[in-house]
């Protein structure tokens, strides 16, 4: 008889400690999922920003390139000097 005390107390301490297990995965599951959809949400746009300078990059070059070509005409260098303009 003087074990039935002790009984109780084991089975009430393992079921309170299998209630707060379950608590507890069930937060750790729910954590798991959003950090994966942040995970993926991250990766998305980074992969959006890499395109971007990407094209951004692409865009120089080719603009680079077309003044490289073909210089612009830079209407200043063909008024002559200052001094000749005062008239």
């Amino acid at each position: 008889m003087s074990y039935l005390p002790t009984w109780i107390v084991v089975v009430v301490g393992l079921s309170v400690l299998c209630w707060v297990l379950v608590r507890v995965l069930r937060h750790v599951r729910r954590f798991n999922r959003v950090a994966a959809s942040t995970g993926t949400y991250l990766d998305h746009e980074t992969g959006t920003l890499r395109a971007r300078s990407a094209a951004m990059r692409v865009a120089m070059r080719q603009t680079l390139a077309r003044v490289k070509r073909a210089p612009a005409d830079v209407p200043s260098n063909s008024r002559g000097r200052q001094e000749d303009d005062r008239g």
